[in-house]
Parts: structure tokens; sequence; C-alpha cells
């Protein structure tokens, strides 16, 4: 009998093993598939192919080694209804090899989301995770500083003299005109969370000075992008975050709502936009107007193109021809129509629209959760940080769209793929844990004999 005892506890061990080497492959195999998928037009055909098929391959290896192809999550059915509709947008678009590099992304970003929550499930790395985001800001944030276009002033401070410290030295072979300064604002917005969490609730010393260094780098840059959508979204991922710890920030919140709406009505709504939104705004497309403009396009899309959408990545052959715009021209060469949630909708339809609004909200209940049962453990300022993180594309996403763009969706769906890991850690592993305790209560009266005499346990023996 004890044999029998140690042939499972081994056969659990070598399982857990399984799992756990098999998730960390899985994730370095995507890793190394995602550049093709990145940069389809920079290389051959056949590369962009073969970077599919070792993801097919890697599904196969996880199954026959692990047991499954993938790590299930709570968000599994929006994803599988999002991705199959990618070939209905393949099917019913009007420019397939532009849908085409829609899909790439598409792909290639639930894959790296799926391997992320492998390993943070399997392997526990918080603390890698969390290094990894700082660290992706910081660099982000050097080669912003160094390759952006640098917008005309929009907000009235004398800091943007500083542009002159700053030629852009850094060209990108993928965009060699200069990065946008409203998508890296946006990007780098969605990086901070994470450290201003750690950097307020962590009590280590040597963690939050590394968190300091890094909200002052990505911090400074964020800044010098004047890109006011993402500070604005910032601003509200840090109130969140707040509120997820101590309620009592939501008194704050509504107070500060109150005071800022009253200030509206008494100093003019119109006046406020002109100041905010119009003043030096460089372009048509980033005026109150102009964005007005868009989203009313891309809802007119979306009702004549209920269930398919027209197709990933065709509002730029599309709008100009059956949706003119005034405001903005017509020449001007726009891909989206700046606004997440809309330019799903856009490309696939409602219902398109409904998987990712399911999908989104069943991350943010997670990470909710997750922040709130998290609340004096070491993971606290992670599960906060993520929390935040989403809350910061949300708002951001309201008036702009950096996840259109290849690069910004990988780092999205990634930081998406920590979330879920940290809130499947905290909400899903507790009820696990729950359950065990309640099967060791069932299994102890079990061992029970009639008599009331414990009964001889077969690995005792």
């Amino acid at each position: 009998m004890m044999r029998i005892a140690d042939i499972r506890g081994r056969y659990s061990t070598l399982a857990t093993y399984l799992r756990a080497h098999t998730a960390l492959v899985q994730l370095i195999g995507v890793v190394i598939c995602i550049p093709p998928l990145i940069f389809p037009t920079h290389v051959p055909a056949w590369i962009v192919h073969g970077a599919l098929v070792c993801l097919v391959l890697l599904l196969f290896v996880g199954y026959v080694l692990a047991g499954r192809c993938i790590v299930r999550t709570p968000v599994d059915i929006p994803i599988l209804l999002l991705l199959l509709l990618l070939p209905v947008a393949i099917a019913i678009t009007l420019d397939r090899d532009l849908t085409l590099l829609h899909v790439y992304k598409a792909v290639g970003s639930v894959a790296l989301f799926y391997g992320i929550v492998g390993v943070i499930e399997e392997k526990a790395w918080f603390g890698p995770g969390a290094l990894a985001i700082s660290v992706l800001g910081v660099v982000l944030a050097v080669l912003t500083l160094l390759g952006t276009e640098w917008p005309a002033a929009k907000l009235p401070l004398p800091l943007f003299d500083l542009y002159q410290m700053f030629p852009r030295r850094f060209r990108a072979f993928w965009n060699p005109t200069g990065f946008n300064s409203n998508i890296a604002g946006g990007t780098l917005a969605m990086l901070l969370p994470v450290p201003i969490a750690y950097l307020s609730f962590d009590r280590r010393t040597r963690v939050r000075l590394g968190a300091l260094l890094g909200v002052g780098v990505v911090g400074l840059v964020l800044l010098l992008t004047q890109s006011r959508g993402a500070m604005v979204a910032l601003a509200a991922g840090i109130m969140m975050m707040l509120i997820a710890r101590n309620r009592r920030w939501l008194v704050l919140t509504v107070g500060l709502a109150i005071i800022c709406a009253l200030a509206l009505q008494f100093g003019g709504v119109d006046n406020f936009l002109a100041a905010v939104l119009d003043t030096a705004a460089g372009s048509a497309i980033h005026s109150l107007e102009g964005r007005l403009e868009l989203w009313s396009r891309g809802w007119m899309m979306l009702q004549d193109f209920p269930l398919t959408g027209i197709g990933f990545g065709t509002v730029v052959k599309v709008m100009p021809v059956l949706y003119p715009t005034f405001v903005v021209s017509n020449d001007a060469g726009i891909e989206h129509v700046h606004n997440a949630c809309l330019e799903v909708g856009v490309d696939l339809g409602f219902p398109g629209l409904i998987a990712a609004l399911a999908f989104f909200l069943g991350l943010l209940y997670l990470s909710w959760r997750a922040a709130r049962r998290a609340s004096g453990t070491r993971l606290e300022p992670l599960a906060l940080g993520m929390l935040g993180v989403l809350v910061v594309f949300a708002v951001h996403g309201l008036t702009d769209n950096l996840t259109f763009y290849a690069k910004g969706h990988f780092i999205a769906w990634a930081l998406f793929g920590v979330a879920v890991g940290v809130g499947m850690h905290f909400v899903h592993g507790r009820t696990n844990n729950v359950r065990g305790r309640t099967n060791n209560v069932h299994g102890r009266m079990n061992n029970v004999r009639g008599d009331g005499w414990p009964a001889v346990d077969e690995a005792s023996e």
C-alpha cells in the first residue's frame, strides 16, 4: 500500500513539474513567434505563416505534456468569440492584406496573454512580472524621449521649452517619421500604475527606491508628450487604486466631482473645452470637433454594418468614400475612429463589441476583487497596480485607441495577462483552498469507523 501512495505522490509531483515547465516553454515559444506578427510587412510571408503554425504547435505541446492546451481563465468565452469573428472579418473586408495585419496582431496577442497567465499561475512569478512592467516603462520612456515627433504646445506650461534639449535621434525602422505623442503617452500612462503602487504601498525600501526611479523617468516623459487623455486616465487609475485600498477615498472622489461640475457650470463648459481641448491642438484630428466627427462616422459604420463590421483596419479605406468628414480632412489618412470600444464595433460589428465589453468587464471585476482580497499581503501593490492599469486603458480608450497599433496591442494584452494571473491567484486560489479544506474534513469523517475509532490509513502501513 505504501508503494501505491508513493507512486501517486511522485505522479502528482511530476505532473506539477511538467505543467510549470510546459507553461514556461509555451511563453518562450510565443515570445519568439511575436516579432514576425508585429512586423509582418518587414519579413517574408513564409516567416509569418511559420510563426502562426508554431503557435498551433505550442498548443499541441501543452496538451501532450501538461494535459491541457492552455490555462483556463474566467474570460475564455469572450476571447473565443473574438477569435471566431476573425475569419468573418477576413471574408468581408475590401482589403484583405490590410485586414490580415490586424488579424496577426490579434492572434499573437491572445497567445501572449495565455502564455503569461500560464507562467504566473504555475510558477507564481509575481515579482518578476512587476519588475518587467517597470523596466518596460523605463525603456519605452527613453525610446519615446529620443524618437517622438513632439507636438506643439497644448498645455500652458513653460516646461515644454525642454523639447530643444531632446532632439529626435532615434528613428524606428517601422516608423521613421517619429512616434505619435498621444499613443506614446497612453502607453506610458498604462505602465505607470504598477510602479506608483509599489512606491506608495510597498514597505521595502529598495523596492520603493526603484519604483521612485521608474515613476520619475516615465512620469517626466509622459508630461512631455502633453497627452491630456493619458494624464486624465492616469489620474483616474490612481484614484481607483486608492478607492480599492480604502473606500473612504470614494467620498473624496465624489466631492471632487461635485466641485468640478460646479466649476464648469459657473466657468462655462465651452470656455473650458476651448482652453483645454482646442488650444494649439496641432490638427483638426486632435480638436474636440474633430473627435466628435470621427465618433459620429464610427457610429454610422456600426449602424450600417451591425453584424460583421467593415473589416479590421479598413477605416482608412471606407471612411473617405462612404463617410466623408468636413472638420477632418479626408486626405489625412485617418486609420481609426479614436475610441477603443467603438473601433471594435466598427471592425467586427455588434458581436465583436459585445465580446470585447464582456472580456474587459470580466477583467475589471476580477482585478477589483483581487485588489480587495490582497489587502495586507505582499502582493497588494501589484494587485492595486493592475487594477489601475485597466482603468487607465479604459479611460484613455475613450478618446484614442493605442491598441490599433500592433506594438500597443501586444503591450496591452501582456498587461491583461498579468492582471488575470494576479486575479486568479487571489480569487480562484482562495476558493480552491476552501474546497480543499472541505474535502479534508470529509476525508477525516470517512476515516472514522462506525464505532468511533479512526480507520487505518493506507499510507501508514
